[in-house]
């Protein structure tokens, strides 16, 4: 397992048995193998505290993870695995989206989405961007009563949120949950800021937005839930290009808001390879604007788990430590990988050195020439058959999977 810090660890007895149960049993059978055993990572205890809950029925809302990123994480290659093993243990209880259709290749696993007429697209990454984000870092709006933002689920839906930014001008919304008549939702308030709209759905696939008149309306995103109780709900949020400077383009209020309403159990934050191939990067001034983030994300829920991705192993033709025939690693790759491994250990946070995980400096060369290739040829991102290695290997580490293979909980026996 890689990654998981050298900070104080616990080990919990995988399964149902409740702590005291193990203990007796570990007791009196001195020769139990180590693969009934699990490892709780340093830094992701209430996130396993919330797995025991779910296991032993204790709680019935969703266990919750918001995972926030770079492109890396705007696409499902690198977070379906993590989905996929998650809702295989637990059941699936949906996931948020973001609004419409914000970049071309937008196609979240389980969901179609469309978007026709008149959207006004508006995104966080531009140092010049302005006016409301939320954590989805999109804005769609629009005024117009003909266009139209659809979705197809394939797993049948049981409510609908939708995160609106609203104000003393803004107008209303019709949403049609399958062939039901559809529901005017108004998005007007006397103080500009989030508006969350919740809609209780009958098993639908399909639903349909669209303004209703009486001014603009401004879509920050829309969760769809699916029927499994309590099951994982696993939102995942990135934008191609960005930075962890991107979180100072989001309206601080609505963050708080979204992650407050979420009551995530773990949030992991994906960003470092866009800051690594920066040779100017100040890696002070970095470490302060992650820590302010992370200030916010404890503020809204004080109750979760903060995992910190280091950014995975890269190659570029120009500046580097040579990994051959031009290839070379950007210098500050390994400088954000420290940034983001202090950090871990001063807020008592999760550590994952994605670099690491792939074996270390030149290995995204390795990968890039394997056959079949793993990466694609630019060294920076992920082919499908890499990304799923990578997402099982975070997986293990996050459920902490030892060396015998044992992961915690159902997880481990899934």
């Amino acid at each position: 397992m890689t990654g998981s810090g050298s900070a104080r660890r616990t080990d919990r007895f995988c399964g149902f048995l409740r702590a005291p149960i193990a203990a007796l049993l570990i007791a009196a059978v001195p020769s139990i193998s180590h693969a009934a055993q699990c490892v709780v990572p340093q830094g992701l205890e209430r996130f396993h505290e919330a797995v025991e809950k779910v296991e032993a029925k204790e709680r019935t809302r969703p266990l919750t993870v918001l995972h926030l990123g770079d492109s890396h994480i705007s696409l499902d290659n690198f977070t379906r695995g993590l989905r996929k093993r998650w809702q295989e243990a637990y059941g699936d209880a949906g996931r948020g989206l973001m609004p419409g259709v914000p970049f071309r290749y937008y196609a979240p696993d389980g969901f179609d989405v469309g978007m026709s007429g008149a959207w006004d697209i508006a995104s966080s990454l531009p140092a010049d961007a302005s006016g409301p984000f939320g954590i989805q870092g999109f804005r769609v709006s629009g005024s117009d009563t003909s266009a139209v933002l659809t979705l197809h689920a394939e797993q049948p839906l049981t409510r609908i949120e939708i995160d609106a930014y609203g104000g003393p001008d803004t107008g209303a919304l019709l949403l049609k949950l399958g062939d039901a008549a559809a529901l005017k939702l108004q998005t007007r308030q006397d103080a500009p800021g989030l508006v969350r709209l919740s809609v209780p759905a009958a098993n639908v696939h399909d639903v349909r937005l669209s303004p209703a008149g009486g001014g603009a309306v401004h879509l920050l995103g829309w969760n769809a839930f699916s029927s499994a109780s309590p099951g994982v709900r696993y939102d995942s949020f990135g934008v191609v290009a960005a930075t962890a400077s991107i979180t100072e383009r989001w309206d601080a209020a609505v963050v708080r808001q979204q992650i407050a309403a979420l009551k995530p159990d773990l949030v992991i934050l994906g960003y470092g390879t866009n800051e690594g191939y920066h040779n100017g990067l100040d890696l002070d001034g970095y470490s302060r604007l992650v820590a302010g983030f992370i200030d916010l994300i404890e503020m809204a829920a004080p109750d979760a788990s903060i995992a910190l991705l280091g950014p995975f192993d890269g190659a570029r033709q120009g500046t580097g430590a040579a990994c051959g025939e031009g290839w070379a690693t950007p210098p500050k790759l390994e400088g954000v990988r420290g940034v983001l491994r202090s950090l871990a250990a001063a807020r008592d946070a999760f550590f994952w050195d994605g670099g690491a995980a792939m074996g270390g400096r030149c290995a995204a060369d390795e990968w890039a020439r394997a056959d079949p290739p793993l990466m694609y040829a630019d060294r920076v991102h992920l082919r499908v058959a890499g990304a799923e290695r990578l997402s099982a290997a975070l997986w293990a580490a996050l459920m902490g999977q030892g060396q015998t293979g044992a992961a915690c909980g159902a997880a481990g026996r899934g």
